[in-house]
């Protein structure tokens, strides 16, 4: 297939993967398939056929990522089995390629299970993608989470069970490729698998100690004049200086408050902060959008202190804190927005973008 030479024609297509995703790699590479082959020309079981190779590929290539990012975990005796030496002909082959980059790792349980672990996301991905693509009804529901998980999702994607028998096929020449061992070597940050799901930063429990923080933190455009409104970024931790125009920035021509500056660069333009001295929870999506959501400290009565006007002692309540995050890993922090200024008319005269 047209597509499938022009990845293996270009190693750096697929090395430099490594800090990347194979998701993409894999969707990318089969919705642009149709742009160098006509289906007109071949039918549709040629396309579908490529698709298939494509995905053997890509997942051949994932494989080598895992295990290239892939930290290491403890031994575990166990018998060797076609997959175990598979899976540590495919390692000492990169240990080839690579040399001193990776470590040497004796058990061939511990890579295959890294291998299982990390790999299974992306199969979960490509099976969903490839049931939506192809709108077909089949068993991709019967997968689950279950033990049996593994043989369905690659039953469905005419995967072998043993992953392992595709490097066979797909000689991995590109892995000898300088740059990807520079980037190993390099002591740069990526991606290592299994990948972990994002989340906000860990709170304090008692919340006495966040305004101890807030209160040591000084504006950093103003010779260390305390920060009249203190924020603290739930996404990466970092205190601003909100509400304030000694720290505006020029964002698209345009003059914004630290908060909102903030979110282009840690939120794509979505953020969610924790106003320190008002116990006060900020969302934030755009320039002109916002609203207030009650924070995740209560009292021993189970209420909140917006403002601190109680003076009652805070504690975390965790319970709490996880709708936030959930609603901020569901992309829901623009719907909350604006259900709230739809029910509350005085939120959409605030001047979001000076906070």
């Amino acid at each position: 297939a047209k597509a499938c030479a022009s990845i293996k024609a270009h190693p750096s297509c697929l090395q430099c993967r490594q800090p990347g995703d194979g998701v993409f790699l894999q969707v990318y590479s089969v919705l642009s398939y149709n742009s160098l082959h006509s289906r007109e020309q071949s039918g549709q079981t040629s396309v579908d056929s490529s698709h298939v190779h494509l995905l053997h590929l890509i997942t051949v290539a994932h494989m080598v990522q895992i295990l290239l990012t892939s930290e290491a975990a403890m031994d575990q005796d166990s018998g060797a089995t076609e997959e175990e030496e598979l899976t540590c002909q495919l390692y000492n082959t990169l240990r080839k390629h690579l040399g001193s980059v990776l470590p040497d790792v004796s058990s061939g349980w511990q890579l295959l299970h890294r291998l299982k672990v990390g790999i299974l996301p992306f199969l979960r991905a490509a099976a969903l993608f490839f049931h939506y693509l192809n709108s077909s009804v089949n068993r991709l529901c019967a997968a689950g989470s279950g033990p049996g998980q593994w043989e369905v999702l690659c039953s469905y994607l005419s995967l072998p069970s043993n992953l392992l028998l595709l490097y066979q096929s797909h000689h991995t020449l590109w892995c000898r490729h300088p740059v990807l061992k520079q980037t190993l070597q390099g002591g740069q940050d990526f991606i290592r698998f299994p990948r972990e799901s994002n989340k906000l930063i860990d709170l304090p429990e008692d919340y006495s100690i966040l305004i101890n923080q807030a209160s040591s933190f000084t504006c950093p455009r103003s010779g260390g004049d305390k920060s009249r409104a203190p924020t603290l970024c739930l996404v990466c931790g970092a205190m601003l200086c909100s509400q304030s125009y000694c720290c505006q920035v020029e964002v698209d021509g345009e003059d914004v408050g630290a908060c909102t500056a903030h979110t282009f660069t840690c939120g794509a333009g979505v953020g969610l902060f924790l106003r320190v001295r008002e116990s006060q929870v900020l969302f934030v999506a755009g320039k002109t959008k916002g609203c207030f959501y009650p924070p995740p400290f209560l009292d021993d009565y189970g209420e909140t202190d917006q403002g601190l006007k109680r003076g009652n002692p805070l504690h975390l309540c965790l319970e709490r804190y996880r709708k936030i995050e959930r609603l901020w890993r569901q992309h829901g922090i623009p719907e909350v927005i604006g259900h709230a200024q739809e029910a509350n008319q005085t939120l959409v005269a605030i001047d979001w973008q000076h906070l």
